[in-house]
């Protein structure tokens, strides 16, 4: 790296993957390949196209072997450890998720499962720093640029998201806006919830939660203390709506496409094509 502040990029990969339990017990589904290579690779590049950045993957204890072998691969010298294993000679630094622009530490997911506490570890990993990008392993945005889209936004926090969509409200993060900012969040709406949403506050005042957020210092010590007070599972969606009613959270929106590597559909190999 050179001597220019890195980006803090906590990639959450704490899940087990139980909507696709059938195969994610064998491979964590961040892994699934997409146009021939696994997908957490081309979040590691997303991350690597912020410039300088630290990435911290923070994974399920359950995947701990895994991991082991995920760090002579993942990390700057993975691909001439290979090459070197296999009796090849060596084919340059493009090969690498962000050669020298990236650094990549793996750390396990340590207290009560939720992707909140994962933002917890990896930010207690990079000495709490000023700002943090989240983002979900299981959520690709092929060309999108996605984390530079949320850099480019200030001030922080800021959250990606997509127009509305009543058909996809059961299964997203909906959030709700005064038009320029995030004002509060309905999990996963059933379709009368969604129908009074779109009454009260209006169609083109929803939008859909998507899988990267930038989040600040000062977010994570009002989370710290909001999950201390709260007996519910960890999440950061939900703790970020909370933190809406008295602090600007802004709003980026997108219209790439995304793969969900979770999904129950996903084939075996994705291609974006």
């Amino acid at each position: 790296m050179t001597g220019e502040q890195p980006a803090h990029v906590v990639i959450a990969a704490g899940g087990l993957g139980t909507r696709v339990a059938h195969w994610s017990r064998y491979l964590p589904k961040e892994y699934l390949p997409v146009d021939g290579r696994p997908g957490i690779v081309h979040v590691l590049e997303e991350a690597a196209d912020l410039g300088p950045a630290h990435a911290v993957v923070v994974y399920h204890p359950y995947y701990e072997n895994f991991a082991a072998w995920a760090r002579q691969t993942l990390t700057a010298d993975g691909h001439a450890r290979y090459m070197n294993a296999a009796h090849r000679p060596p084919m340059g630094a493009r090969h690498q998720p962000g050669a020298d622009r990236l650094r990549v530490d793996l750390v396990p997911q340590r207290g009560p499962y939720g992707d909140l506490t994962s933002v917890f570890n990896a930010a207690d990993h990079l000495g709490d720093p000023d700002e943090l990008y989240v983002a979900f392993s299981d959520n690709l945005y092929p060309g999108a640029h996605a984390l530079r889209q949320l850099r480019d936004r200030r001030p922080a926090p800021c959250v990606l998201v997509r127009p509305y969509r009543p058909d996809l409200a059961k299964s997203r993060g909906v959030i709700i806006t005064d038009g320029h900012r995030m004002i509060g969040l309905e999990e996963k709406p059933d379709a009368k919830t969604a129908s009074r949403l779109e009454q009260q506050y209006g169609a083109r005042n929803l939008l859909l939660l998507e899988g990267r957020i930038r989040i600040t210092r000062d977010f994570v010590h009002y989370a710290r203390h909001h999950h201390a007070t709260a007996n519910s599972e960890p999440k950061l969606a939900l703790t970020l709506a909370d933190y809406a009613k008295s602090h600007s959270v802004g709003v980026v929106v997108t219209n790439h496409p995304v793969i969900d590597l979770g999904a129950p559909t996903a084939p075996s190999l994705l291609t974006t094509q």
